[in-house]
């Protein structure tokens, strides 16, 4: 194109501040568009947890459009999902209101190509195409139905939840099943993904584009000394199945590396850490919460671990773990799409076994951790990419938008 290309992108969640991998892996692709050159339109929804500096942060990048809407999953809308046969996810993103709102406000954005980013902004999405014209772009952050099916695979047969949860998940399923063709092309995450996508939707046209690093900002000090002893997690933790991972590790693995060695201990870093985790004071759980920077705590711990068993999509914190140089020990759930071998720095746990045996092993070996996190760094740099896996859209984008014209 001659000109700027124009993008309205639509996102579930304010990306700033930056502070979980949700949000980084939304922001970096906003920030990447405008590096490229194009001009953004950003619609999101607002609510009081969003300060006037992250809206100014987000100005720098885009026209803000914001709507004040709450996606929390009420009584009410889990009613409303049961009463529908449709999915609450897809329903609380989408509701009369949002569509009102740019029914009014349309008109007065210019704009090329839709990206939106989560199957939750779909409908909206496939909305627009209709009234516009113009044409449509998914990122696939995940196959959402899948962390739907993989809670309810975890729960016990006897669990009030377990149906409901498996129910969400079929409505999901089918949704996404049916939602992929509508859009000119779906950006899934990583190749396992794409497979997944494209055995959902096999009409769907489907390229990856992975995330990225900031090699820059995630660079660690080699002057700092590791404590090979020092385990780490930083994630957040208002995600139910990432505290429960944390809890798990903490009643089932750490009690048995203690008795090993008295001197091994966990840092727990992020946002909403339950106050009873500081109950696990003298088991060697270290909370500290969140921080504005993580990367001095990720300089001096020896191990980054990730013991999470449900999710989908790629976890952006292990690569950042691995651009600092931490050998990360996680889940196949959570390292799935981070084509990495142990020799990488990327070893597989998944049970109280592995976990414990592999982190015994390593906490005897500091050089092993070293030359492990070397070769984390070494892998992270050569596969993740910002520039280059957004410049996969931006080139498709710029395609559909001149076939449009």
């Amino acid at each position: 194109m001659s000109r700027k290309l124009k993008i309205l992108q639509l996102s579930p969640r304010f990306p700033f501040p930056m502070d979980d991998g949700g949000k980084i892996g939304i922001a970096n692709i906003l920030i990447e568009f405008f590096r490229q050159g194009c001009e953004v339109s950003f619609f999101t929804f607002k609510n009081e947890e969003v300060s006037n500096a992250s809206i100014e942060e987000l100005k720098k990048y885009a026209n803000p459009v914001l709507f004040a809407h709450s996606t929390k999953n009420t009584i009410l809308r889990i009613i409303k999902s049961i009463l529908t046969n449709r999915s609450i996810y897809i329903n609380k993103h989408s509701e009369k209101k949002v569509f009102n709102f740019f029914n009014r406000l349309i008109n007065n954005i210019e704009f090329d190509v839709i990206h939106a980013d989560h199957t939750a902004m779909a409908p909206i999405a496939v909305y627009l195409k209709k009234l516009t014209g113009k044409p449509i772009g998914l990122r696939l952050h995940n196959i959402e139905f899948m962390i739907w099916k993989r809670y309810a695979d975890v729960l016990p047969d006897y669990h009030p939840k377990k149906l409901y949860i498996q129910h969400q998940a079929n409505l999901l399923k089918n949704y996404e099943s049916n939602v992929y063709n509508k859009f000119d092309i779906c950006f899934p995450i990583t190749e396992v993904d794409k497979q997944k996508a494209l055995a959902l939707s096999p009409n769907s046209k489907q390229i990856v584009a992975g995330p990225g690093i900031d090699d820059l900002y995630w660079f660690p000090d080699d002057n700092v000394e590791r404590n090979p002893v020092e385990l780490i997690i930083a994630t957040v933790f208002s995600w139910k199945h990432n505290l429960d991972g944390l809890i798990w590790f903490i009643k089932n693995v750490l009690p048995i590396l203690r008795k090993q060695n008295p001197q091994i201990k966990l840092s727990v870093i992020g946002k909403d850490i339950p106050d009873y985790l500081r109950n696990y004071k003298n088991e060697g759980v270290n909370v500290i919460g969140y921080v504005d920077d993580v990367r001095p705590y990720l300089n001096k711990a020896g191990i980054y671990i990730v013991p999470l068993f449900v999710g989908s999509g790629i976890r952006i914190k292990i690569i950042e773990a691995m651009a600092m140089k931490l050998p990360v020990l996680a889940t196949s759930v959570a390292a799935e799409g981070i084509n990495a071998k142990n020799e990488n720095g990327l070893i597989i746990c998944n049970s109280t076994n592995e976990f414990s045996e592999k982190i015994m092993e390593l906490t005897k070996k500091p050089d092993l951790i070293m030359e492990l996190g070397d070769n984390a760094r070494k892998f992270s740099m050569a596969n993740f990419s910002w520039k280059s896996n957004v410049n996969i859209m931006v080139e498709n984008y710029k395609k559909l938008a001149i076939l449009n014209i």
